[in-house]
């Protein structure tokens, strides 16, 4: 068993995935911490596959890096699978688009060992902009999942209406295994309905 898994669902990630690979490849503060990287290929049409297959070739031997394959089309089942074949107490969700900070494995294990009763919290999303932003950007910005919430844990709150998003999500297996039901109502984007929010369910019922 591992300390922490890193679960990165994807959908045509060829070109997407090496740039998050290479981050994570490239973590500080491992000593001492166990962890493993899983992508989840979410029936991609392009050759994910055979990227995740030419990174295990040259990967780090300390940290397996693993591939699975969710037929079923949605973020959602693929998360569900990431959770199933998950070997760590742990689970961070990252997508494939999401580059995390050279510390972002150590530090989301840390927060665990500090708030043992936190099912499932979240991580700071700071946006990579082109150009220059519009001057009420602000405004819309939780809907880009950029997440700046400070630097202090904040308790969130259902009644609230306030829920972390799934990018830089880690959730306590036993926590998802024990709440999550084995049906949910939303799945993710999938051919034929552009429905998301699943993520948002799940959490709600952690």
């Amino acid at each position: 068993m591992t300390d922490f898994t890193v679960a990165i669902p994807t959908y045509n990630g060829a070109e997407r995935l090496p740039l998050i690979l290479d981050k994570l490849r490239s973590q500080v503060k491992r000593d001492g911490l166990s962890w493993e990287v899983i992508v989840v290929d979410n029936n991609s049409q392009d050759s994910t596959q055979k990227v995740v297959r030419e990174y295990q070739k040259n990967w780090l031997q300390e940290i397996p890096l693993k591939y699975c394959f969710e037929e079923k089309q949605g973020a959602g089942f693929a998360r569900k699978k990431a959770v199933i074949v998950s070997n760590s107490p742990l689970i961070g969700f990252l997508d494939d688009d999401n580059l995390p900070a050279q510390d972002w494995v150590a530090s989301a294990y840390e927060f665990a060992q500090k708030h043992p009763k936190a099912g499932a919290y979240a991580s700071q999303i700071h946006g990579d902009f082109a150009g220059e932003l519009p001057p009420n950007f602000d405004r819309i910005k939780p809907f880009f999942a950029i997440t700046e919430r400070g630097n202090e844990p904040l308790l969130y709150k259902p009644a609230m209406k306030v829920i972390p998003p799934s990018d830089g999500l880690v959730v306590r297996r036993e926590a998802w295994l024990e709440n999550i039901p084995e049906h949910c109502i939303l799945t993710g984007r999938k051919p034929g309905s552009m429905l998301t929010a699943e993520d948002t369910e799940t959490i709600s019922y952690i």
